[in-house]
């Protein structure tokens, strides 16, 4: 064995090692933050505006939570309308553990999420509402216990 061979079985198991890597990084999977990543951000603008509407608020989102359940107070706007729109618990580690609820308040503008079905750990709670025509929206990280 000479230098040359050894050379040349160096770069071939190099290569596939290259090639190995290759062909397990394509194989795992990719969890975008949601399936229509782009289109959501070109209209990123109106999501700021939701979110500067919300923080204009003079009350702020309450958040809570005991063995059984997570609480939501949302802000009092108007006694009028109840809000409308969606709560998504969103799991940074893997998309298929997230849950999404309609907003269905009770009196005093409190939303109750049962934990059966959420998993523990650090969550995200995004709500998008709509009240009167205006759009709002809010994020809370949490660690649900």
């Amino acid at each position: 064995m000479n230098w040359g061979t050894g050379i040349f079985i160096t770069i071939v198991i190099f290569l596939i090692g290259m090639i190995s890597l290759v062909i397990i990084s394509s194989m795992q999977p990719l969890n975008l933050v949601t399936p229509d990543y782009y289109p959501k951000g070109i209209d990123y603008q109106q999501q700021i505006n939701r979110i500067s509407r919300a923080n204009a608020l003079d009350d702020k989102m309450e958040f809570a939570q005991d063995d059984k359940f997570i609480y939501i107070g949302f802000p009092t706007i108007d006694s009028v309308h109840q809000p409308k729109g969606e709560i998504l618990f969103f799991f940074p580690r893997d998309n298929n553990l997230d849950r999404e609820f309609t907003i269905d308040v009770n009196d005093s503008l409190f939303q109750f999420v049962p934990k059966e079905g959420l998993m523990i750990g650090r969550c995200i709670i995004k709500i998008s509402w709509e009240h009167d025509s205006l759009e709002y929206y809010v994020e809370q990280d949490i660690m649900i216990k």
